[in-house]
């Protein structure tokens, strides 16, 4: 589910995302999955998915304010 996450500590960090449980780190895979246009496939997959965007130029704020919007939004 949520195996890269430990690698996103500065991604999650600058988004102020702090999974403190399972269901909100299924969350914010979730949402990782849905901005990388990735669907059912294996963490590992979604991991170098989400790091291929994380080497981009300002990868990592970019991803960040993107996480941000999607967790925001999908609180209400």
């Amino acid at each position: 589910m949520s195996c890269y996450l430990r690698h996103l500590k500065r991604v999650l960090d600058l988004a102020g995302v702090t999974p403190q449980n399972k269901e909100e780190r299924k969350a914010v895979d979730r949402a990782f999955r849905e901005l990388t246009g990735v669907g059912d496939i294996s963490c590992g997959e979604v991991w170098k998915k989400v790091k291929e965007r994380v080497k981009e130029p300002a990868g990592e704020e970019r991803l960040a304010a993107e996480l941000k919007n999607k967790m925001d939004s999908a609180k209400g």
